[in-house]
């Protein structure tokens, strides 16, 4: 009685080991025994050969089994046999079943292979089997054990063994599993921001619009408020005004202008979008010398060190300007009064505002025309509508979020979890060391030491996810192991 044993069928390639004839004493036919392959392959042992089998085989009243058995001289594993039958015998084998009870059937373990041999037949039979690969059959054999029982129960054993041990036929090649993470909802409070650089007559606050270069500068403003004003999806929440004078006069007087100068403004969008007192928050700084020491610093101009140590002195700030037009015949600040002052006479303003939130055929347009007003999770929401092997997927996760979430650690992980499936490893990791350390981040990252084969690192981010809940990360820990192991094995 044959044992039953569990297995899978592989499909592989055929590497000859060897190729012979096996013949019996007392019958003229023969069978042949070639292409054959013992082959660790991505966790699991691939056996197969292939067997040719002449019309006269077997004997009409014979039977012929092979038996495969791997073995390391320990552990034995017997394999699914295969039975060859004469036409004779073949008979007797349907008659006897029919009649065997159903106790009996229970306990027999047909063969992986039947053939009734006759002499209009000449058949080959691809013996394939993918066996759960185990570490002691790196050092095992195959054999084949070849039973004859002839007409009048006569037998004979034979055993052959295939020479080959077992051999790994590729490098594992890793299958890990990035993260992706959902956003989470978050209120869509936006603000749009910007410089303004408004020409004022002399010692006066007033604004003129067609004043030198105000049509341009009142323009910006105006098309910043003109997008949230007139948008039936924003609600305006706040609008902030920062005036900046520069320190060519006494600090007193500049800190009139520029409390004056920017009042002027707040009243001029007042009266031009009936904006509400509420609306407004003002400040101003007299004299920007924090913007006055950047310019220098960023100038190649003479007298520069001498420059700066004046304005980093945390002297009164009419002092200071003194020192500045004495120092070397004032010829350093009359280059500061004319290429830099101008840049410093500004209004910063923010303008705040909130975006209501989108259903998903809302957003779906939305996304094409103003992007900025979605949150992050309305544009995932838009990218797994698509469906992940869309182009459209791929954008919005790699390229539009990113854009417009430029911080956000979930944005830039999910950007490169589909980076490093792209293989785009260092792209991928110059938006990991960008983001928060959260396990999503610590799995991705160690995805990439996996595949650039740092184990080591992989091993220690991996680790640090999987601890922390990350499901891929304890797949990708497994994955590591295999190749690890796989590498052993190709070195040995």
């Amino acid at each position: 009685m044959k044992h039953l044993f569990k297995y899978t069928l592989c499909i592989g390639l055929v590497a000859f080991l060897f190729s012979g004839q096996l013949y019996s004493q007392d019958y003229e036919g023969f069978v042949t025994l070639r292409g054959g392959e013992l082959v660790e392959r991505n966790d699991s042992l691939c056996i197969s050969f292939v067997i040719d089998i002449d019309s006269k085989a077997v004997p009409s009243c014979g039977t012929v089994i092979f038996e495969p058995e791997l073995t390391d001289g320990n552990t034995v594993v017997v394999l699914p046999y295969i039975q060859l039958n004469g036409r004779a015998r073949a008979n007797l084998n349907r008659r006897w079943l029919t009649i065997c009870s159903d106790e009996w059937l229970s306990h027999y373990n047909p063969p992986r292979f039947q053939v009734d041999v006759n002499k209009y037949t000449r058949d080959s039979l691809n013996y394939t089997i993918n066996l759960p690969y185990e570490p002691w059959m790196g050092d095992a054999r195959l054999y084949l054990k070849h039973e004859l029982v002839g007409c009048r129960g006569k037998s004979w054993l034979y055993t052959y063994a295939i020479q080959n041990n077992v051999s790994v036929s590729t490098p594992y090649e890793v299958q890990p599993m990035v993260t992706l993470l959902a956003p989470t909802d978050q209120v869509k409070n936006r603000s749009r921001q910007g410089s303004a650089y408004l020409d004022f007559p002399v010692n006066r606050s007033q604004i003129l619009p067609d004043f030198r270069r105000n049509p341009e500068e009142l323009a910006k403003i105006n098309d910043a408020l003109a997008g949230v004003s007139y948008d039936s999806d924003i609600t305006l929440k706040g609008i902030m005004l920062e005036g900046f004078a520069s320190p060519e006069a006494p600090y007193a007087h500049n800190d009139k202008l520029a409390r004056e100068r920017v009042q002027a403004l707040k009243n001029y969008l007042s009266q031009r979008y009936s904006f509400s007192n509420e609306i407004f928050q003002i400040r101003w700084t007299a004299e920007d010398w924090d913007g006055l020491k950047q310019l220098v610093s960023q100038s190649s101009m003479a007298y520069k060190d001498e420059v700066l140590a004046i304005i980093n002195s945390g002297e009164d700030y009419d002092v200071r300007e003194a020192r500045l037009k004495r120092l070397a015949g004032g010829v350093p600040y009359a280059k500061m009064l004319r290429e830099m002052f101008p840049d410093l006479r500004r209004v910063e303003y923010r303008i705040d505002y909130l975006v209501r939130n989108y259903n998903l055929t809302e957003a779906r347009e939305i996304i094409k025309t103003h992007p900025e007003n979605l949150s992050q999770i309305e544009m995932y929401n838009v990218a797994m509508e698509y469906g992940e092997n869309s182009p459209e997927y791929k954008n919005i996760i790699i390229e539009t979020i990113p854009k417009y979430f430029s911080e956000d650690g979930t944005a830039l992980s999910n950007a490169a979890a589909l980076l490093i499936q792209n293989k785009e490893f260092q792209t991928a990791r110059r938006l990991l060391e960008k983001a928060p350390q959260t396990p999503a981040v610590w799995n991705n990252l160690g995805v990439i030491y996996l595949c650039q084969g740092d184990y080591d690192k992989a091993a220690e981010l991996l680790s640090q996810a999987a601890t922390a809940g990350i499901q891929e990360a304890g797949h990708n820990m497994k994955e590591l192991n295999k190749k690890r192991e796989n590498d052993k094995k190709l070195k040995k």
